[in-house]
């Protein structure tokens, strides 16, 4: 998956380059500070269940998403 990530980077235009790159780095944010906050949400009894990766998965394809749709909007 990360050699194929890789050769679609470089087949990329700079624009699409520039968008997608804003794209992995608004998600790599995102699911780290709701991932870390989710855990610990948990460690202090907040919520009443136990945080389970799928529901960070969910988020962070929506934030990926939506910086891809951003991106494209911006750079129209």
């Amino acid at each position: 998956m990360i050699l194929a990530n890789s050769r679609y980077l470089r087949g990329l235009d700079e624009m699409h380059k520039d968008i997608f790159l804003n794209a992995c780095a608004i998600t790599l944010g995102v699911g780290m500070v709701c991932g870390f906050s989710y855990e610990l949400l948990e460690d202090i009894r907040l919520i009443p269940f136990q945080p389970e990766i799928p529901h960070l998965a969910i988020l962070m394809c929506l934030t990926f998403m939506a910086g891809m749709l951003y991106g494209r909007w911006k750079y129209r």
